[in-house]
C-alpha cells in the first residue's frame, strides 16, 4: 500500500512540474516577436551601382534588365545599396557630405536620410530582416570594425574588437546571426557572430574570400573567392557553402573575374557582377550557377548588385466609420478610445505600420494641410490594432487624452509601403 506521505510528494512534485511548465509557456508567449520576411519572397527589383553618368550612382531594374531607373543624383559617390527585407528602403553609403556615411532612402530615391555622423568613414551596411536595425562597418576606432544602429541612426555600438579589418556584415534571414569579412587571420575569410558580437565562428581558411550573402532561407551563403589562383587577389569567382561552412561549391566558373553575389528573394537566382565584358556589368545565374545571363551591357561599370523583393502596395480604401475622412473634422469627446477602421484589401497581417506611427499633432481647427505627425499614439489596452477576416477591416484602437478637449488634431496612420492616411479630429 502506498503511504499517504509518498501520494503528498508526489503530487507536489507534479504540481511543481506542471507550474514550471506553465511558467516556461507564458515567457514564451510574453516574449517579443520579431517580424521576418517570408519565404520564399517574390523577386522584385535589382538595385545596382553604375558609373554611366560619370560617378557612381545607384540604380535600379526589373529582373530582366529591363525598366532602369537613376536614384541618386550627386555628383559624389553613392554605393553598396542594400533592400530592406520589405522592400520598401535601400540603406547606401555615400559620401556627398564630405565623408563616407551611411543613408537610407525609400524604394524610389525619395527621403534620402542620412543616418551616421562621424569624421572616420561609416559604409557597406545592411538591414536586419525586421527592418529595425542596420549593421555597418566603420574605421571610427582606428580600424574597420562592424557596428549595429537602429534604423533612425540611434544606439550606435560596436560589435567586433579584433586587430584585423572586419567589414562587409550581411545579417542571417532568421536575425539571430552576421557574416561578416576579416583579416584577423591574414587574408580576408568569413565569420559569423552572434548579433551582439559574441560566438565569433570562422567559416573560410583559405586564400581571400569576402562578399557573403545569406540564402532567403538561411540555410547557404554565397560569397567570391581567390581560391583558383592560388590565393592572388586578382582573380575571384562565386562559390557556395552551407551556413556553417561546409560544402563549399564553385558556381560561375567565371572566365575573368566575378564577385558580391546576391540571392534572389525566392532563392532560386543569385545577380553578381563580371569582367567577362571588359568591364563590370551585372549577371544572374541559377542557384546551381547554370543559365547564366547578362542583365547589363554599356561601356561604363555596373556592379555592386543587391535583389529586393517585390514592393509591398496596399489597397487602402479609406476610413470606415465612425472615423470620416479628411476634409471632414470629426467631433469626438476628449479622453475618448477611437476605433479607426480602414481595409488594405485582405489580411497583410499585423506588422502594417511603419516604425514610430500612428502619431498625431494639433492643427488649427480650420486648417486644411496635410502634417506628419509629431507625437506618437497612445494605444488603449493591448489590443491596439487587429484584423477581422470575416469584414476585412482592420481596426486600431486610439486612446485620446481629456486635455485635448477644445482642440482639434490630425491622426497621421503611415504604413509600410510608404503612404500617409490622415484623419481629422475636433476634441470637446
Amino acid at each position: 500500500m502506498i503511504s499517504q506521505n509518498r501520494i503528498q510528494k508526489n503530487w507536489k512534485i507534479a504540481t511543481a512540474f506542471r507550474m514550471l511548465i506553465l511558467l516556461s509557456l507564458l515567457a514564451f508567449l510574453a516574449t517579443p516577436s520579431i517580424s521576418l520576411a517570408a519565404f520564399p519572397g517574390t523577386n522584385g527589383k535589382i538595385a545596382f551601382v553604375s558609373t554611366r553618368d560619370g560617378t557612381e550612382q545607384i540604380y535600379t531594374m526589373n529582373a530582366d534588365g529591363s525598366g532602369v531607373i537613376q536614384l541618386t543624383f550627386t555628383t559624389t559617390f553613392n554605393s553598396y545599396p542594400e533592400w530592406s527585407a520589405d522592400g520598401a528602403k535601400i540603406v547606401f553609403e555615400s559620401d556627398r557630405d564630405g565623408n563616407h556615411e551611411i543613408y537610407t532612402m525609400y524604394a524610389d530615391g525619395s527621403v534620402q536620410t542620412r543616418l551616421t555622423n562621424n569624421a572616420a568613414i561609416d559604409n557597406v551596411a545592411a538591414w536586419s530582416p525586421d527592418g529595425s536595425q542596420i549593421v555597418f562597418a566603420s574605421l571610427r576606432d582606428g580600424n574597420s570594425e562592424v557596428y549595429v544602429m537602429n534604423s533612425n541612426g540611434s544606439g550606435q555600438t560596436r560589435l567586433t574588437f579584433d586587430a584585423g579589418s572586419d567589414t562587409q556584415p550581411a545579417w542571417s534571414p532568421d536575425g539571430t546571426k552576421i557574416a561578416f569579412e576579416s583579416d584577423q587571420a591574414g587574408f580576408g575569410q568569413i565569420f559569423v557572430m552572434n548579433t551582439d558580437g559574441s560566438n565569433v565562428t570562422q567559416l573560410t581558411t583559405s586564400y581571400r574570400n569576402g562578399g557573403a550573402n545569406w540564402s532567403p532561407d538561411g540555410s547557404k551563403i554565397v560569397f567570391h573567392s581567390d581560391r583558383d589562383c592560388n590565393g592572388c587577389g586578382t582573380y575571384f569567382d562565386i562559390y557556395s557553402m552551407n551556413a556553417d561552412g561546409t560544402g563549399q561549391t564553385r558556381l560561375a566558373n567565371d572566365p575573368t573575374t566575378a564577385t558580391l553575389p546576391a540571392w534572389s528573394p525566392d532563392g532560386t537566382k543569385i545577380a553578381f557582377d563580371s569582367q567577362r565584358d571588359s568591364n563590370y556589368e551585372v549577371y544572374i545565374m541559377n542557384a546551381d550557377g547554370s543559365g547564366q545571363t547578362n542583365l547589363t551591357s554599356n561601356s561604363a561599370v555596373d556592379f555592386r548588385v543587391s535583389w529586393g523583393p517585390q514592393l509591398i502596395t496596399y489597397n487602402f480604401s479609406g476610413f470606415f466609420q465612425p472615423v470620416d475622412n479628411v476634409p471632414t473634422l470629426n467631433s469626438v469627446n476628449a479622453g475618448r478610445a477611437i476605433p479607426v477602421k480602414f481595409s488594405l484589401g485582405g489580411d497583410q497581417g499585423l506588422n502594417i505600420f511603419e516604425a514610430g506611427y500612428p502619431k498625431s499633432q494639433q492643427i488649427a481647427c480650420d486648417s486644411t494641410s496635410n502634417v506628419d505627425g509629431i507625437e506618437v499614439t497612445v494605444t488603449a489596452g493591448s489590443s491596439s490594432l487587429s484584423y477581422d477576416a470575416s469584414t476585412d477591416i482592420y481596426t486600431y484602437v486610439w486612446k485620446t487624452e481629456k486635455s485635448w478637449a477644445g482642440t482639434c488634431r490630425q491622426l497621421v496612420l503611415k504604413l509600410n509601403d510608404g503612404t500617409f492616411h490622415r484623419a481629422n479630429f475636433k476634441f470637446k
